[in-house]
């Protein structure tokens, strides 16, 4: 009998192990899911294995525990996309012409190589002039409060070295070109984990108002048939020779307004998309925080009640007055918390007072096992494997953070249509959330699942 329990547990050992790097393959390599193992999803809470083989010792289910996790983390450090990144990036045209470059900065963030932003009126143009600054851009960004100058300093500076000859009006309202991340670029290929443990999707609408929502993002396929009777107005702040990606913002869109195969969360919605995305490699996209600006402040001044930003990155001060500004417009920003691990530093937009952050679950009301964590989370909702459409033409299935973020935009834009009142609102969205994990507002969860 011993001999048998033996060998049950080291095949459960095994399995589960195996399970565990077919979950994490699928996340990082999705376009080579057709040759991953044949194996089910694995449990990612690791739970039950005691009534599924009875009398399984504690020791071996402990042990079972710990070799998952050290499993899970040298196949995620091994695939994961962005480890591609080099220090040094240059990204380029279809026709080989150096874009931009992108260098690793302070505390491990990205940003544009020698690129700042400068809370600034035009008048201060000259001063950054003198000081040997080149001078690239200045935007005068009047739906949010702000205007800005974007400017690339002599090689060999440092942020100390800029903050000390800055004068300190300056220095305060100051920050790097930082660049922004969406989840990595899903193919059209479904996983076999995927499809073994089944598809989430959308149950019924969020309302059927006509209203406006707002999305910033990559670029939307308007081709897809889930669009053909949607309505979208698409703006490209990209204005160079970028290659644009598609399928995250085609992904987010799908469950807003997507049809056909999909119930839309905002069926008679006008969906404004603010395209801000370049392609970095065959995983990962970028947006430079200018670019984020631009976008912010074009949705304000289309009067769009709430602004759906599916994008994580570094703390920002130009970035937060930018959303400071929308706020004073009576214009609510939700944002996806991140997929960097429950362990991560906080991502923003997400982690901003100002702003909703929204974590993901699964159908059993799991937290996403990759999923942010910490104070600022909001809310929860679906996004775990949830069908939505594809760049391709095909719908299928994505997870994360990014997709749980547009349902709860959906019903806030749903609840602002009857209450006007964004504190009033928010605070509706709070009382009708499925309180989940510790009674209250948690780390996890937040105030609850918005179903």
């Amino acid at each position: 009998m011993k001999r048998q329990l033996s060998v049950i547990v080291l095949l459960t050992v095994a399995s589960l192990q195996a399970q565990s790097a077919a979950y994490i393959t699928d996340r990082a390599l999705r376009d080579i899911a057709s040759k991953l193992p044949n194996v089910p999803v694995v449990d990612k809470r690791v739970k039950d294995i005691e009534q599924r083989i009875p009398g399984v010792p504690a020791e071996a289910i402990q042990q079972i525990k710990q070799n998952i996790k050290q499993l899970d983390d040298s196949v995620k450090s091994s695939l994961d996309p962005l480890a591609e990144l080099n220090a040094r990036l240059e990204i380029n045209s279809s026709l080989g012409k150096v874009l931009l470059v992108e260098e690793a900065v302070e505390d491990g963030w990205r940003a544009v190589e020698r690129e700042w932003i400068v809370i600034a009126s035009e008048s201060d143009i000259a001063l950054l002039e003198d000081l040997h600054l080149q001078i690239l851009d200045y935007k005068k960004l009047k739906d949010i409060g702000m205007s800005v100058v974007r400017f690339k300093t002599p090689e060999g500076y440092t942020k100390a070295n800029l903050e000390q000859k800055l004068p300190s009006r300056l220095s305060t309202q100051l920050g790097r070109n930082h660049i922004y991340e969406a989840s990595a670029e899903a193919t059209s290929k479904q996983s076999t984990a995927v499809e073994i443990s089944g598809i989430s999707k959308v149950g019924k609408s969020a309302c059927a108002e006509v209203i406006k929502v707002g999305m910033i993002d990559t670029s939307i396929n308007e081709s897809h048939t889930a669009f053909s009777s949607a309505t979208i107005r698409q703006r490209d702040f990209l204005v160079e020779d970028f290659k644009t990606p598609k399928n995250h913002g085609t992904a987010v869109a799908g469950l807003l307004v997507g049809k056909g195969e999909l119930t839309p969360l905002l069926p008679q919605a006008e969906l404004y998309a603010a395209s801000v995305f370049y392609t970095r490699n065959k995983y990962s996209q970028g947006a430079t925080l200018m670019r984020l600006l631009e976008a912010i402040n074009w949705l304000v001044e289309k009067q769009v009640p709430v602004i759906n930003m599916s994008l994580t990155g570094p703390p920002n001060p130009i970035l937060e007055q930018a959303i400071n500004g929308a706020r004073k417009k009576n214009r609510t920003i939700v944002a996806a918390a991140g997929n960097e691990g429950p362990a991560a530093s906080p991502r923003y937009p997400a982690a901003y007072s100002q702003v909703i952050a929204v974590t993901a679950v699964d159908n059993e009301k799991v937290v996403y096992r990759w999923a942010n964590q910490g104070d600022y989370i909001d809310f929860a909702a679906l996004g775990v494997a949830i069908k939505t459409a594809r760049s391709d033409n095909s719908f299928g299935p994505e997870s994360g953070t990014s997709m749980a973020s547009p349902i709860v935009a959906a019903h806030l834009a749903c609840q602002l249509k009857k209450t006007i009142s964004q504190d009033l609102s928010i605070e509706q969205l709070k009382e009708r959330a499925l309180d989940l994990g510790e009674s209250g507002k948690d780390p996890v969860f937040g105030y609850g699942l918005i179903e």
